[in-house]
């Protein structure tokens, strides 16, 4: 039995990146990591490290913290054995050179739902940029794009550029981790040694279910595939005064708030030909979040619905309810809610257009 946890270990390193695993035994490593970071059999990846005899000095992790269940800021903390773990979503968001020092190698595994607004692809563009700084090794060890090939929305703009937009994508941006960072990488220069171990039997035609991977929930609000699937849509209006699903069982797959009027909505929805030619349909609710923005206050909403979820443009749901709320006519939702999204978009031109 005790050769188990080493077989499960080494599927994070199949046959041709041997090398890379000697490297790591011959390192000072330190890795950025959260509770979806395991092996095919559900070995954290710093147990698998230590299996193969790799010597983890640092931890590091990403918002919502090492279990993936915290909202807001996080402070840095300790493993039950005395490890520190840093905190990349507290009072800093990037590694510093007091963290790094006592490291060779920074390895990143943490799966990620492929929008560009999902800030643990901004973390993994600010580790490498330091990485860099620092002359120090980065290493991806790479996961699948739970939405596959699919590509949607706005490019950013460097205007628009922040931790909730740090690489330039566009909304949906089809690409996995260690792809980004490598694009990361050419775009800005980066002198920096950056090493990818990439995904064994996957496919970009692959959308997560065909993956055969268990689902581990890559934050609070995103319980299932279904709900990420959505994210990049409703996602959009985050910012901007209203409900977008958080606090319900359908995160991202509604929209509402105490003064909404859905009939009012549906009306200027129907209007608009992007609306119709998405094939999403919607229909009038009453909801209570249990938490985020009107926590236990009772709301009224839309509830939307696809028959073939995959197909539908989801940034272009999110940026036609933009402009549904602002021709509809609330006193609550004017200029200032619409320009609350400019991260998310991250265009101040299409924002314009709306």
């Amino acid at each position: 039995m005790k050769t188990l946890p080493a077989l499960d270990a080494l599927s994070l390193f199949p046959d041709e990146h041997a090398a890379v695993l000697e490297t790591l035994r011959r390192s000072r490593v330190g890795l950025i990591t959260n509770h979806t970071g395991k092996t095919i059999n559900g070995l954290s990846t710093r147990a698998a490290l230590r299996v193969l005899d790799v010597s983890i000095v640092a931890l590091f992790s990403p918002e919502h913290g090492f279990a993936g269940k915290l909202e807001g800021d996080i402070s840095s903390s300790q493993t039950d054995d005395g490890v520190v773990i840093h905190s990349l979503y507290g009072e800093t968001r990037r590694p510093t050179l007091e963290m790094l020092e006592q490291i060779d190698v920074l390895v990143f595994d943490i799966q990620d739902v492929g929008a560009r607004f999902y800030t643990y692809g901004s973390t993994l563009a600010y580790a490498l940029e330091e990485c860099a700084k620092f002359n120090k090794t980065m290493m991806v060890l790479d996961r699948p794009n739970p939405l596959g090939r699919k590509i949607e929305g706005p490019m950013l703009e460097n205007d628009c550029q922040s931790f909730i937009g740090h690489v330039a994508v566009p909304v949906v941006h089809g690409l996995t981790l260690g792809e980004l960072a490598q694009l990361h990488k050419a775009n800005e220069n980066l002198d920096v040694d950056l090493q990818i171990v990439r995904c064994k039997n996957w496919s970009r035609a692959m959308l997560w279910p065909k993956t055969g991977l268990n689902w581990l929930a890559p934050s609070p609000n995103l319980p299932d595939f279904k709900s990420a699937q959505w994210y990049p849509s409703l996602c959009l209006l985050e910012f901007s005064d209203v409900a977008v699903g958080r606090g319900t069982d359908a995160p991202f797959q509604i929209v509402g708030a105490p003064w909404f009027d859905a009939h009012r909505v549906l009306e200027v929805l129907q209007s608009c030909e992007s609306w119709r030619n998405l094939n999403v349909s919607a229909q009038a609710i009453k909801f209570t979040p249990t938490r985020a923005i009107y926590e236990n206050e009772l709301c009224r909403g839309l509830k939307f619905e696809a028959d073939n979820v995959s197909q539908i443009a989801m940034t272009d749901l999110g940026l036609t309810l933009l402009w549904a709320l602002r021709h509809a006519g609330f006193a609550e939702f004017g200029e200032k809610q619409l320009r609350a999204s400019w991260q998310l978009v991250g265009s101040h031109r299409v924002l314009d257009s709306l």
